[in-house]
Parts: C-alpha cells; sequence; structure tokens
C-alpha cells in the first residue's frame, strides 16, 4: 500500500463564517475550475463568464483561504489578489 505525503499546513478558519453566506460556489467541469461568486453577481455569473467580479480557481481550497483570509470583503479580496496589500 503506498502512503500519500502531504506537505501542506492547513489554513487557518475563524470560527465565525458567517461571511459565507453571501457567496455561491460552482464547479464546471469543462474549464476544470472553482467559481467563487458574490451572491449579489449570480444572474451576471450564468451570463457574462469573464465578469472580473468572479473569482477562480482550479482549487475550492484556494478560494476558501481568500474568502477566510479576507471575511469576504471584494476590496480586500482586490488588494490581495493584486499583490496591493498596503
Amino acid at each position: 500500500m503506498q502512503e500519500v505525503y502531504q506537505d501542506e499546513e492547513p489554513f487557518y478558519v475563524p470560527t465565525d463564517l458567517s461571511y459565507l453566506e453571501d457567496w455561491v460556489f460552482h464547479f464546471n467541469s469543462f474549464t476544470e475550475q472553482w467559481a467563487a461568486i458574490p451572491r449579489g453577481l449570480y444572474n451576471e455569473y450564468w451570463n457574462d463568464y469573464k465578469n472580473p467580479n468572479i473569482l477562480r480557481s482550479k482549487s475550492l481550497d484556494t478560494l476558501l483561504e481568500l474568502l477566510h483570509k479576507s471575511k469576504g470583503d471584494t476590496k480586500l479580496i482586490e488588494k490581495i489578489t493584486s499583490g496591493k496589500t498596503k
């Protein structure tokens, strides 16, 4: 039997997850990507695939970690993903 080695440390998960209530998650099997959609943009997601306000990643964990770090704040997410955290 082959053992599986994982070199990743688990990311921090806050105790208050109420900010996740404003996000919808969708997996696109054609692109093999997860999307994190702000609830207010749910209809636009289906009409405009290239909407820059939709977060996308191959890993759901990456999206969740980003949402945990920002507590769902879209302005902070934009700063984190652009590298402008100051």
